[in-house]
């Protein structure tokens, strides 16, 4: 004869120590989650905010411009203003080789664009050092108002 006894000590103990290994390994999971979701939030907010420094600079020349009295000699001075609480710094940099030039119509060199590079950096949640930076091109041409 066969006696049912139920399960023993042992596959109990078992079956606990699985379930609970398994909502360890969830919870350190959605943690995981929630600092990789946080980062790329930091990523989107840096993003933008290089965007809005490129938009700035292209608006370099015009009236009304944030850059109105820049000329493109001093137009690395033309950057974004950030909030004192803000987590990003800001630069704004000439890229190697990014001082294009020709010739004008009386045979002198001048210079008539500049390659800047944006760069925002930042840290994450882990308080390793992020960068972002973002190359865009500014010409004296562009809105033609000199």
């Amino acid at each position: 004869m066969t006696f049912n006894r139920g399960f023993s000590l042992v596959e109990v103990l078992i079956s606990i120590f699985i379930v609970v290994m398994s909502g360890v390994g969830t919870l350190k999971l959605y943690s995981y989650l929630e600092v990789e979701k946080a980062n790329s939030g930091m990523f989107v907010k840096a993003t933008h905010t290089a965007e809005t420094q490129i938009a700035m600079l292209q608006s370099f020349n015009t009236i009304g411009s944030s850059c109105a009295d820049k000329t493109l000699a001093d137009i690395t001075d033309c950057k974004l203003t950030l909030d004192i609480d803000s987590p990003f710094s800001l630069a704004l940099n000439v890229a190697s080789e990014g001082v294009l030039k020709n010739n004008n119509a009386a045979g002198v060199e001048e210079t008539y664009a500049k390659v800047l590079i944006v760069s925002v950096s930042w840290n994450d949640r882990s308080g390793s050092p992020k960068n972002l930076s973002i190359p865009t091109s500014v010409s004296k041409h562009t809105n033609l108002l000199n």
